[in-house]
């Protein structure tokens, strides 16, 4: 034990006489286990651990189909809680965004229209008062029950204690506030914040139309408790024979309905799967990087060790065991890993911190569920030993084949030799693996400039989109329907305006879709339709305002009413599935009511849900034949005008509609490029964390080509100051000195790219459109590395020309 705490001593003073270099491996290693860390603490938090709930591993939602959508029908729901036995509870959820009235003003809060059970399913107890019950739930009207949660106590209502039963105004109507739910919940999806919830009962008088008897109206997200005793097959196969009677019960609406648990908190497993994907290969460049770092410690190891060679050869030729030394190097590898693992977690701590804290540019409320876990320590600490002893070991064959009585003679100082040493083989896999990491980068570069300039099916510069739902300010459908006609000629007489129309939602922020049938169809149970389209209810002009390009036939008219033959404008893609053509100007489909609709325009395909997703059918229908109270109002200025006119004219829009009613709430407003933002955030994700990993690498490349290539130069400075002193011309003294040096970049620049052509499977889990084969990718990968090792060697290079021969000889 005594010879242990001296080598942690002398490893300790070690460091203290070289501060450059404790520092230097520090703070690579940090950087390394920081990305490791922060990647799985993400992957922790969203992918590995169940919503934060008591007894978590019986809590479920249902999806249609194994990693579908989880969605139904408030029937569908109310018939698993009424007629099946393996469940303890069983609840419906609706999200959406409510009108909050308080202290005078009126905000957009997003919120749940919750079933009675929804609490109990959960299993978790009020912070405060109680939690919606199945009496509040009972009938329309039972109770205006209003629970908050605990970020809307503290923000809204200023952590007061006494807020039990304080009467507030949802969308016009008041509720009283009976409880607040602990700080722990957040909501039933792991990145997204519900501060408010009310009894489903009421959900027609927030909405304007009831849904709760509608099969067909998929609306709501189940959560489920399985009782104690029951297993999740059991729960299944319950959940399958109870399927098949519904089903027999209700042909028409309710054929090939199935019920598949699933985890919630990822919206079942419907984004699971890519979410897994991606962060697994987020988590395999951050081990990359990991490696990449190790490689580059055990190469400065390595030239330590070298330099050393005399040091370590007069203590065994003393008496010292070999193991005795490898065990100091090992100590000094660890303690170098500890230190680099304490920088680690502050660094991880502060990046999760702000992670959980940012709120990112959407109309939706996002939030990250991921906090610090002490937990995390321990990961840092096993990758900070895991990675002391990877690189700890590389100089292990150098200290066991050092032959003590040859290091004494020559010093300590032998040239380099002809010999590959371990140090040229890790500078050659460290730049391998850097490449990789740089490949990555621009890979992802590439897949967001593609995102970013992909055709999307309008236009969203120089327009302004504002949003607001009409029934939280307790408007009807004929008075909603009157206000957004008026609002639109107001808009339409403003200067600068080019065009003005509105909607029931925008692609990329609002998802609606509605069954379709082929003309001939009689039978409009669910396996019969065709498909179902992204739809959007439309005003006239609304196609010119978003800059949707009508290729064939004619856009929405004012005529285009309730008591005229319903019409439809489609996308191509609509065409091509429905009617194998691009052009199906004057054909007819249905709708799941059996009514026939007629195809009057034809649009270019454009992205509705994701910026990534493959060509997906959609349709236009006229807003005065499908009145709504969701408006999304777009108003287009002129094509030299700037960004700032497009929020200034968002400014003006909002002003407009509180002068024509006060009490609306505004969901959003703003510039719609702005609004955008949140679509592209995968992309934008993918990019800034892969170009992270690669500026990391590039410089882990950097001090490793620069080190190894300094290194040789000062071990061979006598030889090359004779060479010089002999005539040797510039080119050979930097052949001699760095031949084999350029040689090992080469080798391991085409090992990488080799790597990153082969990692392309990979990427295209993290990148939309990723491709390590784009030419333009390759051109900058490798004038990237090219770029690099000039860099690197140009000092090592400058001081073996410049160096002066008779000084050289004199010191030896």
């Amino acid at each position: 034990m005594n010879t242990l705490f001296q080598d942690v001593r002398f490893a300790l003073r070690q460091m203290r006489r070289s501060p450059g270099f404790a520092a230097t491996a520090v703070l690579i290693l940090a950087l390394g286990i920081t990305a490791n860390v922060v990647v799985f603490a993400v992957l922790q938090a969203m992918i590995l651990e169940p919503l934060d709930l008591p007894r978590a591993d019986r809590v479920f939602t249902f999806a249609p189909h194994v990693s579908g959508y989880p969605v139904f029908s408030y029937p569908e729901v109310r018939d698993v809680r009424e007629g099946s036995t393996v469940f303890s509870a069983v609840a419906a959820e609706a999200m959406q965004v409510f009108g909050l009235e308080f202290d005078g003003s009126t905000e957009p809060v997003w919120g749940s229209e919750v079933s009675g059970q929804y609490f109990e399913a959960l299993g978790i107890q009020p912070f405060l008062g109680r939690f919606i019950t199945p009496s509040d739930d009972d009938h329309p009207g039972a109770s205006e029950a209003l629970v908050i949660s605990w970020n809307a106590w503290k923000t809204r209502f200023n952590a007061n204690p006494k807020v039990i039963g304080k009467v507030v105004r949802i969308d016009k109507h008041p509720y009283t506030i009976v409880g607040v739910v602990p700080e722990s919940f957040r909501g039933t999806q792991k990145f997204l914040q519900t501060d408010l919830f009310v009894p489903m009962a009421n959900q027609a008088s927030f909405e304007g139309v009831s849904w709760l008897e509608d099969r067909t109206n998929k609306m709501v997200f189940p959560i489920a408790r399985i009782k104690d005793g029951i297993t999740r097959e059991q729960a299944q196969s319950a959940l399958d024979t109870l399927a098949a009677r519904i089903a027999r019960q209700n042909p028409k609406e309710e054929d090939g309905l199935q019920y598949k648990l699933a985890p919630p908190g990822l919206i079942g497993d419907f984004v699971r799967g890519a979410a897994s994907r991606f962060l697994s290969g987020i988590m395999g460049l951050a081990g990359i990087v990991l490696l990449a770092a190790c490689a580059n410690l055990g190469g400065l190891f390595a030239a330590r060790t070298a330099d050393r060679a005399r040091e370590l050869a007069i203590r065994v030729a003393i008496g010292s065991t070999r193991w005795r030394i490898v065990r100091q190097m090992l100590i000094e590898a660890f303690l170098t890993s500890i230190l680099g693992g304490a920088a680690a977690c502050v660094l991880s701590w502060s990046a999760l911190n702000g992670l959980a804290r940012w709120v990112p540019p959407t109309d939706y409320p996002v939030h990250f569920q991921v906090k610090p876990h002490p937990s995390l320590i321990l990961v840092a600490f096993l990758i900070s030993v895991a990675a002391s002893v990877l690189f700890g070991l590389m100089p292990l064959r150098q200290i066991i084949k050092t032959d003590p009585s040859e290091a004494i003679k020559s010093g300590g100082s032998q040239g380099s030799g002809r010999k590959w040493a371990l140090r040229d083989v890790l500078l050659a896999g460290q730049i391998a693996l850097c490449c990789v990491t740089v490949t990555a980068a621009f890979v992802s570069l590439r897949g967001l400039s593609r995102t970013l300039t992909t055709e999307m099916g309008f236009q969203p510069k120089n327009a302004s989109l504002t949003k607001f739902d009409l029934s939280q300010a307790a408007y009807t459908s004929e008075s909603a329907a009157h206000f957004q006609q008026q609002l639109q000629e107001k808009l339409q007489h403003l200067p600068g305006v080019e065009a003005v129309g509105y909607a029931s939602g925008t692609p990329l922020a609002d998802t609606t879709s509605i069954a379709v049938y082929k003309e001939e169809t009689t039978d409009f149970r669910t396996s019969n339709e065709a498909f179902e389209p992204f739809s959007y209810n439309i005003s006239p002009g609304y196609l010119a305002s978003a800059g949707t390009t009508l290729l064939a036939g004619r856009d929405v008219l004012p005529t285009d009413t309730e008591k005229t033959p319903p019409v439809a404008i489609v996308n191509r893609q609509f065409a091509r599935s429905l009617f194998h053509t691009d052009n199906a100007i004057g054909r007819s489909f249905k709708n799941h009511a059996g009514v026939s609709i007629q195809i009057v325009g034809m649009v270019a395909d454009g992205k509705y849900f994701l910026t990534s997703e493959d060509p997906q059918e959609a349709m236009y229908l006229p807003i005065r034949q499908q009145p709504g109270f969701n408006t999304s109002v777009v108003v287009r200025t002129h094509p030299d005008a700037t960004g700032a006119a497009a929020a200034d004219m968002a400014a003006t829009v909002r002003k407009i509609v509180h002068n024509l009613d006060p009490g609306i709430a505004i969901r959003s407003s703003g510039a719609w490029t702005s609004q955008l933002a949140f679509s592209f955030f995968p992309a934008q994700v993918a990019t800034v964390a892969l170009s992270l990993f690669g500026a990391f690498g590039l410089l882990l490349s950097i001090a490793g080509t620069f080190g190894l290539a300094s290194y040789s130069v000062s071990k061979r400075m006598r030889e090359l100051s004779i060479r010089r002193a002999l005539g040797a011309q510039a080119k050979q003294i930097v052949s001699a000195a760095l031949g084999r040096m350029l040689l090992l970049i080469g080798a391991g620049s085409a090992l990488g790219l080799a790597l990153g052509l082969a990692g392309s499977g990979l990427l295209s889990h993290i990148v939309y459109q990723a491709s390590a084969q784009d030419p333009l990718v390759l051109t900058a990968v490798a004038l990237t590395l090219l770029l690099t090792g000039i860099i690197s060697i140009i000092a090592p290079v400058r001081r073996a020309l410049h160096a002066d021969p008779a000084n050289l000889l004199r010191e030896e």
